[in-house]
Formats: structure tokens, C-alpha cells, sequence
């Protein structure tokens, strides 16, 4: 019997990882996936970050000071996982592991972290001919099944990405406020998707991991023969060894992944570029780390 992937993340994530993981969201009544809860606290001064939704227009007229409404956080809180399962997920990363296997662990990261502290869990997932969506629970049987529903759903003949329709449908079907964490490839959400990330943003907290392509080129593997998903055909072995070829390759990589996190950042979009199943458990706890020092402690 196969081990499940749930089984599988948890082992991965060893004693030492997992207790500084917890640490981030332990504390009192306090969650490493803020959001806003259903009873109003108080207000303060709106800063980069805050939800616009949040803000409470006829305070911020009186006193001439953008105001929102903090609320007192819910007992449990509800996440959303968006996963790009287009046939780019199912090619090579970074460091050699398939995009597939780190985006199944960055998922169960997410899975691990939420059910140790008791909040739900949905997915949304899949192509505009075949929509994937899970509701939000916190059960091992409904994780799993979402981890093994996005594996399945990811495969070479998956299509091409769409991170457009995505992010349009997460937003139409998940209407609750949650932690949302979109999981995708260095190439995506694109700079063309900034208003529908601004439109989520609205209503969710966004997390955005993107995992690094391999290199296409692939020069010091010519008896290996390289085709691209996207576009199914073989990377021929002159384009593979010429130095000009390389130079522009890696300038455009440079300039499209400096353009995608000029525009997280502008939207205040907590974001990490990993490079494999072998980094992304390290790279998620820094970017969780930096969440929450830019938050600050309740």
C-alpha cells in the first residue's frame, strides 16, 4: 500500500523544522494565518498591508485618517489552497525534483501547519474545461485527498497554464475571507494578472510561492534530450551550447522574475521563488518567519 502524501510531508518535515515551524503559530490566541475574525475590537490607523475592506469609511471621514476595523480573531480560520496543475507543474525544477513533488509539499506544508492549529483547509485547482474545488476541512482523510487530487490532476497532459482564469475563479467561488496561498511556477501569477491579484487581495491575505524552473537549456546534458510542455518539442542541441542563446535565456528569466516580484511587492503579497522539493520546507519557514515579523506580535 502506497504511503499516503500526507504521511509523506509530515515525515519529511523533521522534529527540529516542525517545532520552529510551530513556534510561528503558537502564541496567545494568535495564528501564524491571521485574518480577520467575526467580532470588532477596535480600530487603528490603516498601513501597506491592510485590507481595503477593512477599512471603516464614515471613522476615516471623521477623523481624516484612513481607519479600519481590527477584529478579534476567530478560533478557526479558514485556508485556501489555489494550485496551478497545468502540464508546466509536471516538468523539472530547479534543483532537479519534479515542480509537481514540491508543490505537493509546499501544499502539505500549508495542511500540516493549519491542521496543528485546528483551522480548515479547501483547494481550488484544475483547467477551465475540468475545475477542481474542495471544500474547507481539517481532517487527515480530506487532506490527503486534496494532496492526492492535485498530484493526479498534474500531469504533461495537463494544458498550459492559465493563471488568469485561476486566480477569476478562486475569487468566484471562495467568498469567505481566508488565508489564501497560491502555489505556481517561477513564470506565473504574470505582471498581466495584477488586477486580479489586487481584486483577492481585497478580500483574502495572499501568500504566492513560485518554484524555479530547470534550466531549459540544459548544456552540460546533451545526451539527454530536453522538450519544453508548454509547447511539446525537443530544445535542439545547437540552441543548448550557444553561449548567445544562454545569455539572452537567462536575461529574460532575470527580467520576467524581477517584473513578478515589482508587482507582489507593490501589492504587499508575502511571495518566495524556491528552487525544488528540496528547498521549498526551508524557504516557506523564512518567508513564514518574515510574515510574521512584519505583522509583530499580539
Amino acid at each position: 500500500m502506497a504511503t499516503s502524501l500526507l504521511t509523506r510531508v509530515k515525515a519529511r518535515v523533521d522534529l527540529h523544522t516542525s517545532n520552529r515551524a510551530r513556534g510561528l503559530i503558537q502564541g496567545r490566541g494568535r495564528s501564524l494565518f491571521k485574518g480577520s475574525g467575526e467580532d470588532f475590537d477596535d480600530l487603528k490607523y490603516y498601513q501597506p498591508g491592510d485590507k481595503i475592506s477593512d477599512i471603516d469609511w464614515k471613522a476615516t471621514a471623521r477623523s481624516g485618517e484612513p481607519l479600519i476595523r481590527q477584529f478579534n480573531e476567530e478560533r478557526v480560520r479558514h485556508l485556501s489552497i489555489v494550485v496551478d496543475t497545468s502540464a508546466a507543474m509536471a516538468a523539472t525544477a530547479a534543483d532537479g525534483s519534479s515542480k509537481r513533488d514540491a508543490m505537493i509539499m509546499a501544499a502539505g506544508m500549508v495542511c500540516f501547519l493549519a491542521q496543528k492549529n485546528g483551522d480548515l483547509v479547501g483547494m481550488v485547482a484544475g483547467q477551465e474545461n475540468r475545475p477542481i474545488q474542495l471544500p474547507s476541512r481539517s481532517s487527515d482523510g480530506h487532506l490527503e485527498l486534496l494532496l492526492r487530487t492535485a498530484q493526479q490532476a498534474t500531469t504533461t497532459a495537463a494544458g498550459a497554464a492559465n493563471t488568469s482564469w485561476l486566480l477569476e475563479r478562486a475569487f468566484r467561488v471562495t467568498t469567505r475571507s481566508t488565508l489564501m496561498t497560491i502555489i505556481t511556477d517561477e513564470a506565473h501569477p504574470t505582471v498581466e494578472d495584477f488586477t486580479l491579484l489586487r481584486r483577492l487581495k481585497t478580500r483574502h491575505d495572499l501568500i504566492v510561492i513560485r518554484i524555479a524552473d530547470a534550466d531549459p537549456l540544459q548544456s552540460a546534458a546533451l545526451d539527454h534530450e530536453v522538450v519544453d510542455v508548454d509547447s511539446p518539442r525537443e530544445i535542439g542541441a545547437m540552441a543548448r551550447t550557444s553561449k548567445r542563446v544562454a545569455h539572452d535565456v537567462a536575461a529574460y528569466r532575470r527580467a520576467r522574475s524581477e517584473g513578478i516580484e515589482e508587482m507582489l511587492d507593490r501589492l504587499h503579497i508575502s511571495h518566495m521563488l524556491t528552487q525544488g522539493e528540496s528547498t521549498v520546507v526551508d524557504d516557506m519557514i523564512a518567508m513564514l518567519r518574515s510574515r510574521e515579523y512584519r505583522h509583530g506580535r499580539s
